[in-house]
Parts: C-alpha cells; sequence; structure tokens
C-alpha cells in the first residue's frame, strides 16, 4: 500500500494524450442563446446581431416555441418574446449581458487530442498543451439559432490546457477555452 500511494513517474507527452484520451469518448454539449427581448433606438441603432437575434425568435416563432410581441415605430423596435407550453421542456433561460436570454441545445464538442506538448523545466509532473477539438453531432436547433457565432461544424479549435498531479493522479484544466489551432 505505501508503495501505490508512491510519486508518478514524469508527465510526458504520451501520458498527456492519456489523460485527454480518457475525456475524449465525452461529448460536451454546447448551447446557443437569443435574448428574450430584441430592440433598438436611435441612441441604440440596430446592429447585426440585432438581426441575428430578430431572425433567430422568428425561427422560433414559427415553430410554435415562442410568441413575439412587437412595438414598431419607423426610427425604433422592440420585440418580446413568451416561451410557449409546446417550447417550455425545450428551451432553457439564462442571464446575459442582454438581458435574459433562451437557450437551447444546438450541437455536441468532442476533443480530439492534444498537440504541442511541453513539459515545466523544473516540475517533471506539470506542463501544457494544446487541446484540439471540434463542434459535431447538431441538433435541429443548430440551424435555427442565427445567434450562434463562431460555431462551425467539423472545424478544428485549440484551447490551452495545463497538466498537473495532484491526490495520487494526472489532471488536467482549459485556462484559455478557445482559439484557433496553432495560436
Amino acid at each position: 500500500m505505501l508503495f501505490a500511494c508512491g510519486k508518478p513517474g514524469p508527465l510526458t507527452e504520451e501520458k498527456a494524450r492519456a489523460i485527454i484520451a480518457e475525456s475524449s469518448y465525452k461529448q460536451e454539449p454546447v448551447y446557443a442563446e437569443v435574448p428574450q427581448k430584441v430592440w433598438w433606438t436611435p441612441k441604440a441603432p440596430k446592429d447585426d446581431y440585432d438581426g441575428k437575434a430578430l431572425r433567430t425568435l422568428r425561427n422560433l416563432e414559427r415553430l410554435g416555441l415562442v410568441t413575439i410581441t412587437a412595438t414598431e415605430t419607423p426610427d425604433s423596435a422592440t420585440y418580446i418574446a413568451k416561451v410557449t407550453k409546446k417550447g417550455f421542456p425545450i428551451l432553457g433561460t439564462a442571464p446575459s449581458y442582454r438581458g435574459p436570454v433562451y437557450r437551447a441545445l444546438i450541437a455536441m464538442k468532442r476533443y480530439d487530442g492534444i498537440r504541442n506538448f511541453v513539459r515545466h523545466p523544473t516540475d517533471p509532473n506539470v506542463g501544457h498543451a494544446e487541446l484540439i477539438w471540434h463542434y459535431e453531432s447538431p441538433t435541429p436547433y443548430y440551424a435555427i439559432f442565427e445567434t450562434k457565432i463562431d460555431k462551425p461544424l467539423n472545424k478544428p479549435f485549440a484551447s490551452h490546457v495545463s497538466f498537473w498531479y495532484e491526490r495520487h493522479r494526472y489532471r488536467f484544466d482549459v485556462n484559455v477555452k478557445k482559439t484557433q489551432p496553432g495560436s
């Protein structure tokens, strides 16, 4: 028993790949959001995201998941969406910078492996690498949520990850959530 809790072998690129491989079979859910209230005025003019948000709300309305109340003037507009009974089990809610939002599962995130592994120069049990991953398995809501920004399917992305040894096993944590591979 005493020897089972001894020091681990040094962290190698092969070991780091094995640590990631333990998690690569899991799919991580990916959500998209749309504000429940979309509006613009002369002081806060309509931007590209407002257009995408309104189109997303209209898509959800066509499916019977929300109803929209609109107030429009020549230079301003306010659209407020309310979830229907049909949409209630599908659309979740969350806070955001633009106020409350509706959110739905649009795809899954899958880990593909690592590259550019570097072990710490003085601690053989610490290292970092790029974790390569992609979006896959789109749901029917993938096309409906035009507010999904920068979530193309099957395109590789990278996240910077750290590896370390703690409580008798190697662990990893994502430091930078999303970058282009090689950046």
